[in-house]
């Protein structure tokens, strides 16, 4: 049979409580971030971030759209307005594309390096 005994423990305790609390506060920190990137980065006036709880998991949701929503409401408006009639060249097709990313690449990125940021922070050894 193996017996171990360590001596120290006390200060690695002490390190691991202060990690452990770094990690709870990133539970906080990471909403405030997300807001922080929609208001900086994406140029939102109204960031819209949904945070939920359960148990001792938080998550921050955001919901990014390709269009304004107020889009629809503006096409509206100019419909009771008499426009003139366009014509399409004949064989010309409108085409949409589906898997077009609706986030930028560039936003994609900057949101990686703002949470990757946030993470070295609160990783950080004691």
């Amino acid at each position: 049979m193996f017996e171990v005994k360590l001596d120290g423990v006390e200060p690695l305790a002490a390190k691991f409580d202060k990690l452990l609390e770094q990690v709870e506060a990133l539970h906080h920190q990471m909403p405030d971030e997300l807001v922080a990137w929609q208001r900086d980065d994406m140029r939102r006036k109204y960031p819209n971030v949904t945070v939920t709880q359960a148990g001792n998991e938080t998550n921050a949701v955001t919901e990014i759209w390709p269009r304004s929503r107020q889009e629809g409401n503006r096409a509206a408006r100019r419909r009771t307005f008499k426009q003139p009639k366009r014509f399409r060249l004949k064989g010309a097709r409108i085409v949409r594309s589906f898997s077009k990313t609706i986030l930028r690449p560039e936003l994609f990125d900057k949101l990686n390096l703002r949470m990757t940021a946030l993470m070295k922070k609160a990783m950080a050894w004691p």
